[in-house]
């Protein structure tokens, strides 16, 4: 047809694409989780941790996948693609253990739920920071060191305390302290400029 442009992806669109897609499958894993939850006609005995982590994660992905941006200039590789997929996968796999799968005719007990998968979420939550931490390095030219990871190093710590822990207060703190972290590391990286 004469005066029509053909639209090409670039490869940065092009891996946005598969990123964005399993990020948008942990926030499915999230939303369809919570209506589980919503529509059980069982009691459901909350944990406030529970609560804190569902909310840290469904805002992270969101904050994960905006700061992605900042890699379309650079000249992707193979590899650089398979790390960028590091992240997202870990995500969706911690956002599948947050809410029961199966919700029976028995009361629902988040923070029991929460303890059985404790392990694995915090396995995956080292993982994704420490991704996360590395990634300015190993695809751009970011700094090793900048405002922003004080509160990586504070995720970090979280993670390797929460596995470590079963107190229950414990886990209480470290949701409180990820929250807080979190929207530290949002407003540095964000809101205001390094």
């Amino acid at each position: 047809m004469a005066g029509t442009e053909e639209q090409t992806l670039d490869l940065f669109e092009f891996i946005l694409i598969i990123t964005s897609v399993i990020y948008a499958l942990a926030v499915a894993q999230i939303l369809s989780g919570i209506s589980r939850l919503a529509q059980t006609p069982t009691a459901i005995r909350s944990y406030i941790a529970h609560t804190l982590w569902v909310i840290f994660f469904f805002l992270f992905i969101f904050l994960i996948w905006w700061a992605t941006w900042e890699f379309r200039s650079v000249a992707w590789t193979f590899p650089q693609y398979g790390y960028m997929l590091i992240a997202p996968t870990l995500l969706f796999f911690a956002c599948s253990l947050l809410i029961p799968q199966r919700i029976g005719d028995k009361e629902v007990d988040l923070e029991a739920h929460f303890f059985q998968v404790r392990r694995p979420l915090f396995w995956s939550f080292l993982l994704v920071s420490v991704a996360i931490i590395v990634d300015g390095n190993i695809l751009a030219d970011e700094p090793i060191w900048h405002r922003g990871r004080i509160g990586h190093v504070v995720l970090l710590g979280a993670a390797i305390w929460g596995l470590n822990t079963s107190n229950r207060r414990s886990h209480i703190a470290i949701a409180i302290i990820v929250i807080l972290a979190f929207s530290f590391l949002a407003l540095t990286r964000f809101w205001f400029p390094r």
